[in-house]
Parts: C-alpha cells; structure tokens; sequence
C-alpha cells in the first residue's frame, strides 16, 4: 500500500523541473513565439502587449508534492489587438490559419461565443509550436475583445525569482 501511494505521488509530481537555463530559455519561447504571431497580424508586438503573467491557479494547485526549492509556473503573455472591423478580425483569424498550417502546425478552430456572451460571434483558433508554446487568438473571455496568448504551459523549475511581469 505504502509502495503504490508512493509511486502514485511521483506520478502527479508534474514531470521533470527545468533548470534555470532551461526555465529562462522556455520564458524567452514564449514571448517569442506570441510576438511572432502578432507580427503575422501586421502589428508590432511592442505597441499592442497587453500583460505577462506567470501564475495561473490550476499550475499552482495541481496535484503533487514538489520538493524544496522548487515552483510551479504558467507564463503567459497576452496582446490586445485592434481590428478595424469584424472582417478585417475574420480575415486575420484565416491568415493565421493558413500561415500556421504551411509551418506544419496543427490549427484548432475555437468555436465563437454564443449570443449575448463577450465576443459572440467572433472565431477564433490555437496551435501549439515545436517548443510546446500554445498561441491563440480568439475574443477575451470577460471583455469579448480580440487577445493573442502565448501559454508557455505549466512547468517546473528551481525556485528563483523571474523579471518577467
């Protein structure tokens, strides 16, 4: 029993914990691959972030114990791009489209929102780059508002402090 409640907990550790150089390259990928697509768009990534975050509550209250010194984070960044109109949007969201699938990226459709919810309407979609950096852009869950997300996902590393909000 005690064996099985062990190998239980090495299992939902969350895998393996990135070194500091590991952890420093994942963070510079993601801001990376989000500004890349919002070049993609025609804008200056610069002009447009909107927030970097590193935490995010399901990262942090996953299920494991991690040993000291070591953290969980989810660092992501968000742009807010501006669109003319709801085609100049659509079009956009198909040149994405197009422009990830010629990478070799598998594009996923985000179902637009229902009638009377924030964005209702407005499609969107995600792909997850060679690093396993997720970008989509799609209407913001509270605003309705276009936003372009890098999600670097949930990783492990050593316990140091990140000049990155």
């Amino acid at each position: 029993m005690v064996l099985l409640v062990a190998v239980l907990t090495q299992g939902c550790a969350g895998g393996r914990v990135m070194s500091e150089t590991e952890f420093t390259e994942h963070l510079r990928l993601t801001q990376e691959a989000g500004e890349d697509a919002v070049r993609r768009l025609g804008m200056d990534p610069s002009s447009i972030v909107d927030h970097r975050k590193m935490a995010n509550a399901s990262c942090k209250d996953d299920l494991g114990v991690d040993a000291e010194g070591v953290t969980r984070d989810q660092p992501s960044v968000t742009w807010a791009p501006q669109f003319a109109t709801r085609a100049a949007y659509e079009t956009v969201v198909d040149t994405l489209r197009e422009e990830w699938s010629e990478q070799g990226l598998t594009v996923k459709d985000v179902p637009a929102p229902a009638k009377g919810e924030p964005g209702a309407g407005l499609p969107g979609l995600r792909t997850t780059d060679d690093h396993g950096i997720e970008l989509s852009l799609r209407p913001d869950w509270y605003s309705g508002e276009p936003t372009l997300v890098a999600d670097g996902g949930c990783v492990r590393h050593p316990g140091y402090l990140v000049d990155w909000e």
